[in-house]
This record gives structure tokens, C-alpha cells and sequence, in this order.
């Protein structure tokens, strides 16, 4: 479901016909207040949906330009925003996070800043969209006793959230970092596309299967070439760990019809048992 708009800044900002000389540089960010009024812990996606710069422009975007942190009742949890595709085009940017049974959390996405960007803020970091919330299938492996995995929703039914989204800012003194200052705050509520507080969130459906021939996986794992490990050394891994990175590797394709058929093509090429097809409805 759609939330709100969402604007984030760190550049110099006053109301015009006023001269630059007098403009206050503000470093904005984006907060969401949301309750789980279920009875169990859920996990929920946030999409940021970016209105794409034209021409590119890298103070455009939210890509390595923003941070998200989640915080429940205790210390900010720094979590990943992650482009739907590693493109400069890219306009779409996800978030997930567990948030327990009747429990509050605060999600804010904010601008990363750097001594750069908070000494010369010009033109500085402008970027807006708008935010949509998410309840997806999650991945299941051996479900039933079989080699698959398997996408599965996390309720037979609309789960209820209460939402709070709204802009904070702080007016930074035009000598900072060099000394001290008066340091203002701005903070607005945003409207809910809603247009009310209470929420009701329609779970993500089944998505595909993969069968998979368990004799086969450590093998098809040794095959990767190196250039694909950049993090992970597979081969000091057991052959359970190995089965466990290559459920991970495949549960990241987004299962729209066309990427299901694309790897599955690929797949074929490469000579790889793993079919994917949708959970029949």
C-alpha cells in the first residue's frame, strides 16, 4: 500500500526573493511510526520509489546518498536499502524489518552525510518520491519434507498497522562545523494516501517454486566462478552452508513472470536442474 511522499535535503534553502548569502543549509529526513496490531512478529518491506532525475545526477537519487535505521525500544538498528536493480537509472529502493506482536518502531530514512556534503552543501542533496509498504511472501525451504523452496504468505488475511509518516529537519548555523550556532528544528506530519492512521495491508500471494535435486547443489556451487564470491569463500563452506547460500542467492530474484522466465532460459543454457514455475492459486 502506498503511505506518503517523502523529500530528503541537505543543501541551502530560503524563501525567495531572499539572497543566497542569507540562505541556512537544513539536512531533512523521512520518519514512519508504525504499529504491528497483530498477534505475531512480521516482516515488512518499505519500497522508496524516487522520481527519476533527468538529466542523471548522483544528488539526485537515494543511491549510496541515504541510510535507514530502524528503532523499536532501544538503540538504532542500521538497515539495508538495496536498489531493485544495480542500474543509475534506478528508481526503485527497498528496506525490510521484523517488527513483533503490538510493537511500535520508528523508521527513518535519512540522508548519509559526509564532511563534503556538510561543508559545501551546494547544490547539495535533493531527493523525493514517495514510500509504499509491503507484507511479502517469505521463502521456505523444505516446507514439506521435499527439495523446494517455496514462497509462502505470512497471513490468510489483511493485517491491520497504524502509520504515522512526517518530515524532520534540522537549520544547521551557516558556521558550522567551525563553531558553535543556533540549531533549529522543523517537523511536519505528512498525509497518508489512506487518509487515515489505521491500515489494513493485503499479503503478498505464493510466488515460485524451485525444485532441486539435493545431490546436485553442492556440485552446481563449486561451478560458480570466483568473480561471483566476493564476500563468501564457498569452498571452506560445509555442504549444508553451501546449500543454505544457494537457497539465499535464488530467494533474491524478484518472482515477476518475466525474470521466472529469463532464469529459467538461463538455467537451461548453463545445463542446471532447477525449474521455477508459480504455486498453482
Amino acid at each position: 500500500m502506498e503511505i506518503s511522499t517523502f523529500e530528503l535535503l541537505v543543501k541551502r534553502i530560503a524563501p525567495p526573493p531572499a539572497n543566497a548569502t542569507v540562505a541556512r543549509r537544513v539536512v531533512q529526513g523521512y520518519f514512519l511510526t508504525i504499529s504491528n496490531l497483530e498477534d505475531k512478529e512480521l516482516l515488512y518491506t518499505l519500497d522508496f520509489h524516487i522520481s527519476r532525475p533527468n538529466p542523471p545526477n548522483p544528488d539526485r537519487t537515494l543511491a549510496d546518498n541515504a541510510v535507514v535505521f530502524l528503532d523499536i525500544a532501544g538503540d538504532n538498528q542500521r538497515l539495508t536499502l538495496s536498489p531493485t536493480r544495480a542500474t543509475v537509472s534506478t528508481t526503485q529502493f527497498s528496506t525490510s524489518f521484523r517488527l513483533g506482536a503490538k510493537q511500535t518502531a520508528s523508521l527513518q530514512l535519512l540522508p548519509e552525510l559526509t564532511p563534503a556534503l556538510l561543508t559545501n552543501p551546494n547544490p547539495g542533496l535533493e531527493v523525493r518520491g514517495f514510500a509504499e509498504l509491503r507484507l511479502p511472501a517469505l521463502f521456505k525451504f523444505n516446507p514439506n519434507g521435499k527439495p523446494i523452496i517455496q514462497r509462502l504468505p505470512q497471513s490468510d488475511r489483511p493485517v491491520k498497522v497504524l502509520l504515522t509518516p512526517e518530515i524532520r529537519g534540522t537549520f544547521l548555523p551557516n558556521n558550522f562545523p567551525e563553531g558553535g550556532g543556533d540549531f533549529d528544528q522543523i517537523s511536519y506530519p505528512l498525509e497518508l494516501a489512506s487518509g487515515k492512521g489505521l491500515n489494513e495491508i493485503e499479503p503478498e500471494a505464493g510466488g515460485p517454486i524451485f525444485e532441486i535435486p539435493q545431490k546436485r547443489v553442492s556440485e552446481l556451487m563449486e561451478r560458480l566462478p570466483l568473480r561471483e564470491r566476493p564476500v563468501l569463500d564457498l569452498a571452506s563452506l560445509t555442504e549444508e552452508d553451501r546449500d543454505a547460500a544457494l537457497v539465499e542467492v535464488i530467494s533474491q530474484i524478484q518472482p515477476s513472470p518475466e525474470n521466472l522466465q529469463n532464469v529459467s532460459d538461463l538455467l537451461s543454457k548453463l545445463n542446471i536442474p532447477i525449474a521455477m514455475q508459480p504455486i498453482p492459486q
